[in-house]
Formats: C-alpha cells, sequence, structure tokens
C-alpha cells in the first residue's frame, strides 16, 4: 500500500493523539516514548507524532479530500461527537473550484480540512469574482 506519510512536532503527546484519535476515527498504531504514530487505509496515511520541547512553526495547512458529501458530513458528525470545534463553509469557491468542507485545527495550531469538490475549475477558465485565496479560513 502507498501511504501519504506526515510528521508533526507537537508540545504535548497525549493531547495530540486524543486530537488525532476523534479526528481520523482510528486508533494509534503505536505510541512509543515521546512518539506516536497513525496508519490509516481511508485516507491512505501514515501520520507521526513526535512531542518536542520546542515544535517547528507549523505548516501552512493540511487537507483530506474525500469522495462525496456523505463523507465530509460522516467526518463532520463525528469530529463534533468528539467536541472538537469545527468551521463549516458549504458551497465554497476557492482554489477556482467549488467545495463543501469544514475545517478543524489541532492542540499545536496545525489547521486540517476535510473537503469534497464539486467542481474544478480548468486551465483557461475565467474566475467570477467569488474566489478567495487558496484555503483561507477565518
Amino acid at each position: 500500500m502507498t501511504r501519504i506519510h506526515v510528521a508533526l512536532d507537537v508540545q504535548d503527546l497525549h493531547q495530540a493523539v486524543e486530537f488525532y484519535q476523534a479526528f481520523l476515527g482510528v486508533s494509534p498504531f503505536r505510541i512509543v516514548g515521546h512518539y506516536a504514530q497513525f496508519l490509516d487505509d481511508a485516507p491512505a496515511l501514515n501520520l507521526a507524532l513526535t512531542e518536542r520541547t520546542h515544535p517547528r512553526p507549523a505548516a501552512g495547512h493540511f487537507g483530506l479530500e474525500v469522495e462525496s458529501l456523505s463523507e465530509v458530513n460522516k467526518a463532520l458528525s463525528r469530529v463534533r461527537a468528539h467536541g472538537l470545534s469545527t468551521a463549516v463553509e458549504a458551497d465554497s469557491h476557492c482554489c477556482y473550484a467549488r467545495q463543501e468542507k469544514f475545517w478543524v485545527t489541532d492542540p499545536d495550531g496545525y489547521r486540517w480540512e476535510v473537503f469534497w469538490v464539486r467542481e474544478r475549475r480548468h486551465i483557461g477558465d475565467k474566475a467570477d469574482g467569488e474566489e478567495k485565496g487558496c484555503c483561507d479560513v477565518g
């Protein structure tokens, strides 16, 4: 299996594990010392968390593109059931596409979006003035 690997530095491993367990809906594959790893097949993800006293600056954001609006809603229900704060963007015009999405932020400030693309624009298509910078939130 091919998986995307994302390695994040976190300040509190326990807090990060709780967040990602709720967000991804899976338990960690392993926790060893100051390290935790999540292996998931849907999405194909290898997520490594390393507890550090001084985490590196956060990346812009990460996202999980799903195959349907029902998958967005299922993930949204799951994270809300765990008490995670969400920001929903219905019929969002972003990155030259129409999307349904929501955002969550982990305890270290890493932003994640779960999104489904209704329609993508193609090369040569004109913007309609409703676009905003790619994946700006808030």
